[in-house]
């Protein structure tokens, strides 16, 4: 395949940064790390949906919305891997980042099989040629799926590490054992919500990000996604049939909290959620969860309440019985924006 130039996304600030080169040739002539093309995502969704990293976050769908592209590797011609890319302009420095409302990106490769030492091999191999090729970056922060355990090839080109948590309920199919496996006050709480009268039902982007900011000003933050942002997000979902916003509302029309979920036959993601802070005694936050895992049941196979890095809100994650599940951010960060960044607790 001929080499071709594209444009680049704009940066943040909405400057076009000039044309480079999509491809990326290593030593091996058979191999060529290059961004995809659009007729090119077919097969990026094919790997993405086999690959035991794969994810809704890094189906094309969702890379598009998010304004991110596709980094592939090829060997002899055929897609093995590949990572989402996402840049953007911050304090006059051009970042390599995870985007809003993304839990992972990462290195995903087609399934590996063999002997042990072969799959170890061929690991090492991939993940080396992106480790090498991302530590010309001046900023690099990812999140690495789970199932990326091996960060290795990073720390030998200088990237640091830091662990992630999520909980995970991995087995939806009966409901019931989910239900007994809840927390006894858990229980109790989404009981109540139900005796109030509170039932959950779809709704609007523009709720969830109401809901969201409530939560975020209550903490004295600003919510740090867009409405604009969100709605593009949940529109995408919508379209691909891979999404739904809902809200938790009481008889009189109030809503308590609202989410956004999306998922892949994989697994259903639990994003976005927030709450009123004046109606926060009737258990609707609790409800809608346990309305959220069963609407999952029915679409994924498991469900990852995700953000469950937070105190208070991995306290409440907890109850629900899931698997606390760590996961790798890698990241790399001239010295002064690392200092900066420990000082804020933004990483």
């Amino acid at each position: 395949m001929a080499t071709k130039t594209i444009d680049r996304l704009p940066d943040a600030d909405g400057s076009k940064p000039k044309q480079q080169s999509t491809s990326n040739r290593t030593a091996d002539p058979q191999v060529c790390l290059r961004y995809l093309v659009e007729d090119e995502y077919a097969a990026w969704d094919k790997l993405v949906r086999a690959s035991p990293q794969g994810s809704v976050f890094s189906i094309s769908w969702w890379v598009k919305a998010v304004n991110a592209q596709v980094l592939g590797l090829f060997m002899s011609g055929r897609l093995v891997a590949g990572i989402p890319l996402y840049y953007e302009r911050r304090m006059g420095v051009k970042m390599c980042r995870l985007p809003k409302l993304t839990q992972t990106f990462g290195v995903v490769m087609e399934p590996l099989s063999g002997k042990r030492v072969t799959v170890t091999n061929r690991e090492m191999e991939i993940l080396t040629i992106f480790a090498k090729h991302l530590a010309k970056e001046r900023v690099f922060y990812q999140c690495f799926h789970p199932n990326s355990v091996n960060w290795l090839p990073f720390l030998w080109h200088r990237f640091q590490q830091t662990s992630r948590f999520t909980y995970v309920l991995d087995d939806l199919s009966n409901l019931d054992a989910i239900w007994d496996g809840l927390d006894s006050k858990l229980r109790n709480t989404v009981r109540k919500a139900q005796t109030l009268g509170i039932e959950v039902r779809e709704c609007k982007a523009d709720t969830v990000f109401a809901l969201s900011s409530k939560t975020f000003a209550r903490q004295g933050l600003a919510n740090p996604f867009s409405r604009d942002y969100l709605a593009r997000l949940v529109d995408a979902a919508l379209t691909n049939n891979s999404g739904v916003c809902l809200a938790a509302a009481d008889k009189r029309g109030q809503v308590h909290a609202a989410t956004l979920l999306v998922w892949d036959p994989k697994r259903t993601y639990y994003l976005a959620a927030g709450g009123d802070p004046d109606l926060r005694s009737g258990g609707a936050q609790s409800l809608l969860v346990w309305e959220a895992i069963q609407f999952a049941s029915k679409r994924s196979a498991a469900f990852d309440f995700e953000g469950s890095i937070l105190e208070p809100i991995e306290h409440v994650f907890r109850q629900f019985g899931g698997k606390q599940v760590p996961y790798n951010c890698i990241m790399k960060f001239p010295l002064w924006l690392h200092t900066y960044l420990l000082a804020s607790k933004r990483i």
